[in-house]
């Protein structure tokens, strides 16, 4: 950031940003990753950013790089109220660019999303001297949550459960509470409400499908005019900043691997990224100028 003339700090959620003039114009994009993930989600937005912001020296541009969008998001709750539009450039993280053959894609909107845990409580007991038919076994009502949870995904849903706490967690004992953690994603929010009370469970955290919007949304149709539009299916800073009423536009770039993303497989190849880097620089430069 530093290289690219842009001065440096922090703000109180720790995100970290570089600016140059008196700008309410950002780019950028997260640098934390689930465990075992890529190397291009989140980084590759905030790398592109940076370059973008470094070929348009006199122009008053923001870079973030945001804190914990993994786990929240955090940091763009912070920034919410500070932009007047937002752009950010993310891998696709699925496989609809790679199968059209088209490098680059304009998010329209964001899928709703609803988190959770859920937890079952039985009784320990030991594995070798408890009769099968006396045992309260709370992994297996559990497991069958779990197959609740898939069979109420329909029309669009999307239901996951990807963590279980198993306790007391020891091979020889009957597990005697288990929590099972739940992310419910749904294109609308009657949509979201109906999946979440098909399957069962009370959101710790919540937020409805949000579209993309105003000038960011505008001067990236005029770049890529004819490119593809997606729903994207994955959370983003973006959606939460669109969400708090800042215009805000998402640029996709083609996932190479079936879309493989969260995993080791996750894949963009230099000549998309480029192409990438060349319609965030133009769209910035659009933007800026109003």
């Amino acid at each position: 950031m530093r290289e690219a003339g842009l001065e440096v700090g922090r703000d109180e959620a720790w995100n970290l940003f570089g600016r140059r003039g008196e700008t309410r114009v950002w780019t950028g994009s997260h640098l934390d990753t689930v465990p075992n993930g890529g190397r291009f989600d989140g980084a590759l937005g905030v790398v592109a950013a940076i370059e973008a912001v470094d070929r348009l020296r006199e122009s008053p541009l923001a870079v973030v790089a945001f804190r914990a969008e993994e786990t929240g998001p955090m940091g763009s709750r912070r920034l919410a109220e500070l932009p007047q539009a937002f752009l950010e450039l993310h891998i696709e993280q699925g496989p609809v660019l790679e199968r059209l053959g088209e490098p680059l894609g304009i998010v329209n909107g964001v899928i709703g999303q609803a988190r959770g845990t859920v937890t079952f409580e039985g009784r320990a007991a030991h594995a070798g001297t408890t009769p099968m038919e006396e045992r309260a076994d709370a992994l297996v009502e559990a497991a069958r949550f779990v197959l609740r949870v898939r069979e109420s995904a329909k029309g669009g849903a999307l239901a996951t459960v990807g963590a279980l706490e198993v306790e007391p967690g020891a091979t020889n004992v009957v597990p005697e509470r288990v929590t099972v953690s739940l992310d419910a994603r749904a294109p609308t929010a009657q949509s979201l409400d109906a999946l979440i009370e098909s399957i069962g469970f009370e959101p710790t955290w919540r937020l409805d499908p949000v579209a993309m919007s105003g000038p960011p949304l505008k001067a990236l149709r005029a770049v890529l005019p004819g490119a593809p539009e997606l729903v994207s299916g994955a959370g983003h800073d973006a959606m939460v900043l669109a969400a708090a009423g800042v215009p805000t536009a998402m640029l996709f770039v083609r996932s190479l691997n079936g879309g493989a993303s969260h995993s080791p497989d996750e894949l963009s190849s230099a000549e998309d990224i480029a192409l990438a880097v060349d319609a965030l620089t133009e769209t910035l430069a659009r933007m800026s100028k109003r």
